[in-house]
């Protein structure tokens, strides 16, 4: 394949597509039994571009993928399956062009929260980035630096961010539910005017989008199992025939991800236990308003 193509709307992401493409090579290798290195050598292509074709590294060889399913004669409905994530995983997103300008690992979240049918987070210190205000984000984003590239632009970052919420609150865009840590709410993570306009802008996005659920997580919370999360978290399920989920945890230097159902299972059930702890839509509605207002200074008196 000469090159990438662009990835219509509501593809599942490339990234998951070509993990999931890996594990269905690898299975097919296992099902026929044969080795990498006698399947490279039967299609003639190098045994290092099979094992990154397995390992989900970017621009799967469609001539490849190709060979390999003739080769162990797939049949028609698993070879169409499995050409189409190939297809899928050597499209390019909109933020392939600009991912350093808008920080690689925003660019990683951006493919990620392509083609979903859900999107599920629990945030541990701060308001989720698909929440947040262009005047809260701002101030995070150039609050540390050196944790971008040289090319990092504060600015693109911030637009790159509002593409990202306008394309989940859009029309058939995926149900996004958030379990917000109050440490979240209650930490002065920009000026206090900023913070509060972004508290009241999570109410207003939530009370004007039925797709949006969310639900703040009280310090005094009891979680079933006296559950300690360790770290924020996105899960992700997609539009895909597969059904494909995908998982990313955010650590301080980088995003582990999770594609394997093993790796999943875990997140799936304590996100189950946190929504259950939490407060309701309503309720948290009404913590957030009045952590807002506590934030605002009254008209004449100094602060």
């Amino acid at each position: 394949m000469s090159g990438p193509w662009r990835l219509p709307v509501n593809r599942p992401s490339p990234y998951v597509r070509r993990r999931w493409l890996g594990r269905e090579i690898r299975r097919l290798r296992e099902e026929h039994g044969v080795t990498g290195e006698s399947i490279a050598r039967a299609v003639g292509f190098p045994r290092q571009q099979l094992s990154a074709l397995e390992n989900g590294h970017l621009g799967p060889d469609i001539d490849l993928v190709s060979g390999i399913c003739d080769y162990l004669a797939v049949g028609v409905n698993r070879r169409t399956a499995i050409m189409d994530a190939a297809a899928d995983g050597w499209a390019r997103g909109w933020w392939a062009a600009d991912a350093e300008r808008m920080g690689i690992r925003q660019a990683i979240y951006a493919d990620l929260e392509s083609g979903t049918r859900t999107i599920v987070e629990y945030a541990m210190t701060l308001i989720p980035g698909l929440l947040q205000t262009p005047a809260f984000a701002d101030a995070r984003l150039r609050s540390d630096p050196a944790r971008h590239g040289d090319r990092f632009d504060p600015a693109a970052a911030v637009t790159a961010r509002t593409r990202r919420q306008s394309q989940v609150l859009a029309a058939g865009g995926p149900r996004y539910d958030a379990v917000i840590d109050e440490i979240a709410i209650r930490r002065r993570a920009a000026d206090p005017a900023v913070v509060a306009e972004q508290l009241q802008h999570v109410v207003t996005v939530c009370v004007n989008h039925p797709s949006v659920t969310v639900q703040v997580l009280p310090l005094e919370a009891s979680i079933r199992g006296h559950s300690a999360p360790r770290s924020a978290y996105s899960i992700y399920r997609y539009r895909d025939p597969q059904g494909l989920q995908a998982v990313a945890v955010d650590t301080l230097t980088h995003d582990v991800i999770h594609t394997e159902p093993g790796e999943l299972a875990p997140y799936l059930n304590l996100h189950s236990r946190l929504k259950a702890a939490a407060l309701s839509p309503e309720s948290s509605i009404r913590l957030l308003r009045a952590a807002a207002e506590n934030l605002t200074p009254t008209e004449g008196v100094s602060v």
